[in-house]
């Protein structure tokens, strides 16, 4: 496999202690070397605005605004392009075709997104507090599939999609 896994909290430690809901802020700060409470700072009040004006699902849903409980795509999705990233979709409607972590080892700069969780992936080497490499299903361990990532994008880059 050429996936290897290292520990990295993103600098979480350095302001709370504990366990948390918080993978989306761990998984932009680790991809955009940007200090954990900066990103945290920033979703904290993106989550309190959009509550605030909205009277949706996804606004009733949410507790309270603090991205250690966990995040909305509606929210971090503008957020994360607005840091130079681009969204790629991996599954199709309809389709049984599925992208295992392994074949994106080769991209430079990636915030994975998997079924309820987003981890960060450098040159082949995943980063989060957690071994999110494989998949357990009935006792069977398997690589991990992919929902869709998100993949820094140079500026010289922009004109290409």
């Amino acid at each position: 496999m050429d996936v290897d896994y290292r520990y990295h909290d993103g600098g979480r430690s350095m302001y709370f202690k504990g366990n948390a809901g918080d993978c989306v802020v761990r998984a932009i700060s680790i991809s955009t070397n940007t200090d954990y409470k900066v990103i945290y700072d920033e979703l904290y009040q993106l989550n309190k605005a959009y509550k605030k004006s909205r009277n949706n699902k996804v606004s009733k849903k949410m507790k309270s605004a603090t991205p250690r409980n966990g995040n909305f795509k509606k929210v971090y999705h503008d957020y994360i392009l607005g840091k130079g990233y681009r969204y790629v979709p991996l599954i199709k409607f309809g389709s049984k075709e599925r992208t295992r972590l392994d074949q994106l080892s080769k991209l430079k700069n990636i915030i994975v997104c998997i079924n309820n969780h987003m981890m960060t992936m450098k040159d082949g080497i995943v980063y989060d507090t957690w071994d999110t490499r494989y998949s357990y299903w009935e006792g069977v361990k398997a690589i991990r599939t992919i929902n869709a990532y998100y993949e820094r994008v140079e500026a010289w880059q922009w004109w290409v999609w």
